[in-house]
């Protein structure tokens, strides 16, 4: 083993020579948790480990560095926390006497599916698995390293949604990677978009495998759900898991990419499901994606789409089915004419003028008998519904609609208390009917770029050192609440701006524009002087008010000072050479001018 490489912990890349870290602001002193192993921990006589990635109730990931390889990985433990503790001043894991069996059981479920993983190292959709041993009483995985963001993040950078364009090119490869998992008798129950990566290239790997315990209530082990993601049979241990699990998790990713908002949790929506079709809030998309989604999405596992293969084959469907009227939105109802099929061709002449003959005949006496019945109608309602005189109550108006493909006229009756424009509603992004979308853990900025052209949308903010910043925490009008979207009504949300104290970022190196932008990033007030330097380069940062890795109050308003510099001082003697340069050159022109006007009179 390489003993002599000086790595960071936080993304093993090689130190300077001040040992420090160029890509990320990861340092040693940085506390870990005491119950997971510390960095610089070196297992198999191989691996060195850096930070925890994660944790969950199966146990814990954390950044790894390969000395043979010289190659960054993932090192997955085999921890479970309800069963396991680490021993005090050592690596190894005490397992609580009641439940070794247990342990054992759910290690060799842990073993099995990662062995099952390591044979599909040529599939491409999901990180490789490239070694597993046994050491401190469990089981160590290590896995590829693969450098990209979660989709989670990705959909953060693209205004929290995409079109179905870029979906269907993004997960065409990736359901393919689904189905050979499941053929292999591999089920995930936790898809979702933070156990799927983008790659640098722009592909779609699946990360996050477990053992079917962890992601199914009523176990020994501490349930990990995926809140909108999650299928209804995850949580109970009564009903079967399959195919349509990693199907409906799978729906529910695509139905937050399309429309911007995660589905309601599964759990929620057993008694009361108030799950809005995509459509409805996205109406770019298409019925019949949105009804595929709400098929492959249905509470009860028996009605839903089962394999991974056929909801690619409803989706990418050629002749989808008529979607179902939705309750409450417009309907057009076509007049189809009847095609007639007759052997006109084959019949004699005589008999086909007679045939038209009774035809003109009796399409004569049918427009006389229903231009009769239709003015008797006529007669018949103005006598009904004309108004008294004085009578200031609301009357229904009528209007005549001729048909395309037919020469009767149809009386179409209007609500006078229903006459909004219907254009107004198609030009919401949410149609006819609109409702209110939950908007509780979605971005602000995705949120106003949505809900911007329908709600006067205002903002309450605070600072918080556990919510994320930029999230909405609270919404002013409830989650199902049925809104006019040809009005502007005003939406209050909550948001989060961060923690109240922000470290100052590093200046070294940072050019005057880059560095404000940083600053304006972390919510920093600040103001710039110049100063002049002679070792750093006009238009970089010298140096700040607080120093870098401190902290800056900006709940307070506290006030960051930011020193540029104007470049190495100028001398006097230069500066005196400078003027003397300038006086004889201004001498030298002056008499230039003289002279000229003096020739020009001569």
């Amino acid at each position: 083993m390489d003993t002599d490489v000086r790595l960071c912990m936080g993304c093993m890349n090689e130190l300077d020579e001040n040992g420090e870290c160029s890509y990320c602001t990861y340092t040693d002193d940085i506390p870990h948790l005491q119950s997971y192993l510390a960095p610089h921990t070196v297992l198999g006589d191989r691996y060195i480990v850096g930070k925890m990635l994660s944790y969950n109730g199966e146990g814990a990931s954390y950044m790894c560095y390969d000395t043979v390889s010289k190659t960054k990985g993932v090192i997955r433990e085999y921890m479970p926390d309800t069963l396991c503790e680490r021993e005090m001043n050592s690596n190894n894991l005490i397992v609580d006497n009641d439940c070794i069996a247990k342990y054992k059981t759910y290690m060799s479920e842990f073993q099995e599916l990662n062995r099952s993983l390591t044979k599909m190292r040529n599939i491409s959709g999901i990180c490789t698995n490239k070694d597993m041993f046994l050491e401190n009483n469990t089981c160590y995985v290590v896995t590829e390293y693969i450098e990209g963001v979660s989709l989670k993040k990705f959909l953060q950078a693209n205004k929290g949604y995409l079109q179905w364009a870029q979906v269907k090119k993004l997960f065409v490869p990736l359901f393919t990677t689904l189905s050979i998992l499941h053929n292999a008798g591999i089920i995930h129950r936790g898809i979702s978009p933070e156990n799927i990566l983008v790659t640098t290239e722009g592909k779609l790997k699946i990360t996050g495998f477990a053992i079917s315990s962890i992601r199914t209530s009523n176990t020994a082990l501490s349930p990990e759900f995926y809140s909108g993601y999650t299928a209804p049979e995850q949580y109970t241990s009564l009903q079967w898991q399959g195919t349509w699990t990693d199907v409906y998790s799978i729906a529910a990713v695509i139905y937050r990419i399309l429309t911007g908002y995660v589905p309601p949790e599964a759990s929620n929506r057993l008694n009361n499901d108030t799950m809005i079709p995509a459509a409805r809030i996205n109406p770019h998309i298409s019925n019949h994606v949105s009804n595929v989604l709400s098929r492959a999405m249905a509470v009860n596992g028996n009605e839903r789409i089962q394999t991974v293969t056929d909801l690619v084959s409803e989706l990418f469907s050629a002749n989808p089915q008529p979607s179902p009227h939705i309750k409450g939105a417009t309907q057009t109802i076509p007049v189809v004419k009847p095609q007639t099929q007759t052997n006109e061709a084959r019949q004699p002449k005589e008999l086909k003028q007679t045939k038209k003959k009774k035809t003109s005949a009796v399409t004569v006496l049918a427009f006389l008998l229903l231009a009769l019945l239709l003015a008797l109608g006529l007669l018949l309602l103005y006598e009904v519904f004309s108004p008294s005189d004085g009578d200031d109550s609301s009357s229904s108006t009528y209007s005549y609609a001729a048909a395309e493909d037919d020469e009767s006229e149809i009386l179409i009756q209007e609500s006078s208390s229903s006459q909004a424009d219907d254009s107004t509603y198609e030009e919401s992004p949410y149609g006819t009917g609109a409702v209110m979308p939950n908007l509780i853990g979605q971005r602000f900025d995705t949120v106003e770029a949505q809900l911007g052209n329908s709600f006067t949308i205002r903002t309450e903010t605070y600072y918080s050192d556990t919510d994320d910043e930029g999230i909405i925490y609270d919404q002013s009008i409830p989650e199902g609440t049925d809104y006019d979207p040809s009005l502007m009504n005003e939406l209050t949300l909550t948001v989060c701006l961060g923690s109240a104290t922000v470290v100052v970022p590093e200046y070294s190196g940072v050019t005057k524009k880059t560095y404000l932008n940083q600053l304006g990033d972390l919510n920093i007030k600040y103001t710039t002087q110049e100063e002049t330097s002679s070792t750093v380069t006009a238009g970089y940062v010298t140096r700040t008010s607080v120093s870098p890795g401190s902290t800056i109050n900006v709940e307070e308003g506290e006030t960051l000072i930011v020193y540029i510099s104007s470049g190495p001082p100028v001398s006097s003697s230069s500066s005196s050479s400078s003027s003397s340069s300038y006086s004889s050159s201004s001498t030298s022109i002056f008499w230039q001018l003289i002279c000229g006007r003096y020739l020009v009179r001569c």
